[in-house]
C-alpha cells in the first residue's frame, strides 16, 4: 500500500515520513494530542513469510521490554487492506548518528551518560532475554528531556534483526535466514562469521565499539572496503584510543574499551550490568581527557565505505546493493588464507 500524508493507520493519521529501511518504513501520526511512530511492513516484504515472522517477532520482542532507555512499543495493528503496524512512542531529538556526523566525536563528559543509558537498556533488553545484534548511533536515539537536572536520554532504537537467547520454534529458520546482520562496523567477530553465533557479550562489543567512535571520532577498525574491515576485524586486537589517535588517554578508560573490544569474548564483561558497573566506576573516578582540538581531516574522511549501513533483511544483508558479491564468497581471516595458500 502506498502511505500518503493525511492517511488514517490504526486510528493516527499520517503526517511525514521519519525513515525507511530494508523492511519497511517510519511514519509520524496523531491522533488527538498525542503524536507516535508507525511502523509499516513494506509490501514486499510482507510477500515473504521469513519477513512478516520477522516483524512479528519484533513486536513480540519490544513488547517484552519494558526499560525508559528503550523506545517502547505501544501497540500491533493491521490495515484494512491487511498491511503490519508496530505503533512506537514518537521521540524528540536527534540519532547519536546525526550528532557524530556534525560534531565528529565528542567529549568523555557527554559520552559518559550516553553510553551508561545504552548499557541500562541493553541490561533490560538482555534480562528479558533479547539479544540486539545491531547497536550502532544510528539505532541510539537522543532523545530531549524537558527536566533541569539532565537535557537528554539515550535510547535504543530498532529491534528488527534482535533474536531471543531463549530460542522459540521460528528461530532456527530465522537465524539461518539471518547469514549475516548488523554492520560491520560495530559487529563483534564471531558475529561477523554469522548472526547465530552471537549472544549478549556481542553487544557488549557492539557499546565498545560505539564509545570508541564517540570519544575519538575514529572506528576501532577502518577499511576502504567491506572485505578488508572485516578481514582486519578477524585478525587483529582493537587498538588502544592513544594507537588511534596518537593522543593520551586515561588508563580507565582504555581498560575499559580493551575489555569490550576483546576479540575474544570470553574476555569480554559477561553482562550489559557488569559492564555498566564498571562504567559507573570509571566515571567516578576519571575526569576524562582535556578538551581535543578539531581533528584535521574532513568528517567523511573514516574509510571509504559508510561506517552506519542501513540493515537490509529483505536483501544483501548489513551492506549496500553494490556491495553484495561480497556475501557471496565465505569470510576468511588471513590466517585461514595463508594455511590454504601455505603462505607465511
Amino acid at each position: 500500500m502506498a502511505i500518503h500524508p493525511g492517511d488514517i493507520l490504526g486510528g493516527y493519521r499520517i503526517n511525514r515520513l521519519l525513515g525507511r529501511g530494508g523492511m519497511g518504513e517510519v511514519w509520524s501520526a496523531t491522533a488527538g494530542d498525542r503524536e507516535v511512530a508507525i511502523k509499516v511492513l513494506l509490501a514486499r516484504a510482507a510477500l515473504k513469510p521469513d519477513l512478516v515472522k520477522r516483524f512479528e517477532r519484533e513486536a513480540k520482542i519490544a513488547s517484552a521490554i519494558n526499560s525508559p532507555f528503550v523506545c517502547q512499543l505501544l501497540n500491533v495493528g493491521e490495515t484494512s487492506d491487511g498491511a503490519h503496524l508496530l505503533i512506537f512512542e514518537h521521540l524528540t531529538g536527534e540519532s547519536l548518528a546525526d550528532r557524530l556526523k556534525r560534531e565528529q566525536y565528542l567529549p568523555f563528559s557527554e559520552v559518559g551518560p550516553i553510553i551508561d543509558d545504552v548499557l541500562q537498556g541493553l541490561s533490560a533488553a538482555h534480562a528479558a532475554g533479547v539479544i540486539h545484534r545491531d547497536l550502532k548511533p544510528g539505532n541510539i536515539f537522543l532523545e530531549h528531556l524537558d527536566l533541569p537536572e539532565r537535557r537528554e536520554r539515550g535510547k535504543i532504537l530498532d529491534f528488527g534483526i534482535s533474536k531471543l537467547s531463549r530460542r522459540e520454534k521460528e528461530e532456527p529458520t530465522l537465524t539461518a535466514f539471518d547469514a549475516t546482520l548488523g554492520s560491520f562496523a560495530y559487529m563483534a567477530p564471531e558475529q561477523v562469521r554469522g548472526a547465530a553465533r552471537a549472544d549478549e557479550r556481542a553487544d557488549i562489543y557492539a557499546v565498545g565499539a560505539v564509545a570508541f567512535r564517540s570519544l575519538s571520532g575514529r572506528l576501532p577498525f577502518e577499511g576502504t572496503t567491506a572485505a578488508v574491515l572485516v578481514s582486519l576485524k578477524l585478525d587483529r586486537s582493537a587498538p588502544s584510543l592513544a594507537e588511534a589517535t596518537g593522543e593520551k588517554w586515561p588508563a580507565g578508560i582504555e581498560r575499559f574499551l580493551e575489555r569490550a573490544l576483546s576479540r575474544d569474548r570470553e574476555g569480554r564483561f559477561g553482562s550489559a550490568s557488569e559492564a555498566l558497573t564498571a562504567w559507573r566506576q570509571l566515571r567516578a573516578n576519571t575526569a576524562g581527557p582535556p578538551d581535543r582540538e578539531p581533528a584535521d581531516r574532513p568528517a567523511d574522511a573514516i574509510g571509504a565505505i559508510p561506517e552506519d549501513y542501513p540493515t537490509e533483511v529483505d536483501g544483501p544483508p548489513t551492506v549496500t546493493h553494490h556491495e553484495a558479491s561480497f556475501l557471496e564468497i565465505p569470510i576468511q581471516s588471513a590466517a585461514e588464507r595463508r594455511r590454504k595458500t601455505g603462505r607465511h
